[in-house]
């Protein structure tokens, strides 16, 4: 027969187990610091031209969902998941000369967790892409710089950071032609996978800063032929790991809009042939 005492030792361990797994399901805090998008126009025909458009939360970050990533019972991490803006695409066209479109998005936020830890980051992302014509191209980085940058917060006084350039050490799926370049013509699915790691130390603050660029470029080709570019974001999701795992498989492109801008591109064309 089990005692008074032993009855109530047990119900002590039992309400302590139980907080123990609550906290360890316990969520970041996340604090947006900036999600700005800059659309910059390049109009190549003489005279040449250019225009700049600002889309404001082009990551969508007011959003923001966050769950725990499991393995097993226990956390190895979070999961931030982000819902694009319908803006954060860019497109091109050669009439009239061509046309070059890049679209920044910036992204920065802090996330602080319930104890220090020794973060490996990991970020997925898919969208779709059309490109038709001889001198036309899409590509997912703008310029060599577009990456992502994660610092500690906790002391100001020993900085540590890591960099990581999405242009040299991401996969990318379809294998652009060129190598981390341009997409091959016609219409589809693209995803990009990065992972940065290697603090030094465990940290309980730490600031995230990504800047991703999208590319559309269609030029004017010695036949004049029409040609069509455009690429889109779909999906943006940052994985936090405290064991260095990447905490899951790549996300699968959705290949139901595929169509959408294919037939933008279509219809630019059927308006250029009247």
């Amino acid at each position: 027969m089990v005692g008074y005492k032993g009855l109530l030792a047990g119900v002590v361990a039992a309400l302590v187990a139980t907080v123990g797994i609550q906290s360890t399901f316990a969520a970041p805090t996340v604090a947006i610091i900036s999600d700005t998008g800059t659309l910059k126009t390049d109009f190549l025909a003489p005279p040449a031209s250019q225009s700049t458009n600002s889309l404001p939360s082009p990551y969508g970050s007011g959003a923001v969902t966050i769950t725990p990533v499991l393995s097993g019972p226990t956390t190895i991490g979070y999961k931030l998941t982000f819902a694009p803006n319908s803006g954060f695409f860019a497109s091109a066209n050669n009439l009239a000369g061509g046309k070059s479109s890049t679209f920044a998005g910036v992204l920065a936020f802090d996330i602080t967790f319930d104890s220090a830890v020794k973060l490996t980051t990991n970020i997925f992302e898919d969208g779709i892409y059309s490109v038709s014509g001889q001198n036309s191209r899409v590509a997912v980085v703008g310029d060599a710089l577009s990456g992502v940058v994660i610092s500690q917060q906790d002391n100001i006084l020993a900085p540590e950071s890591l960099t990581s350039v999405f242009k040299t050490s991401a996969v990318i799926s379809p294998i652009p032609n060129p190598v981390n370049s341009t997409f091959p013509s016609g219409s589809g699915a693209w995803s990009l996978y990065n992972q940065t790691t290697g603090f030094s130390k465990n940290y309980q603050k730490y600031r995230i800063v990504v800047d991703n660029d999208l590319l559309a470029e269609a030029l004017l080709n010695p036949q004049q032929a029409p040609g069509f570019a455009a690429i889109a974001k779909k999906d943006f999701s940052i994985v936090f790991t405290f064991d260095g795992s990447s905490g899951g498989g790549p996300i699968v492109p959705e290949p139901a809009s595929l169509g959408v801008l294919a037939l933008g591109g279509l219809a630019l064309l059927a308006r250029r042939r009247k």
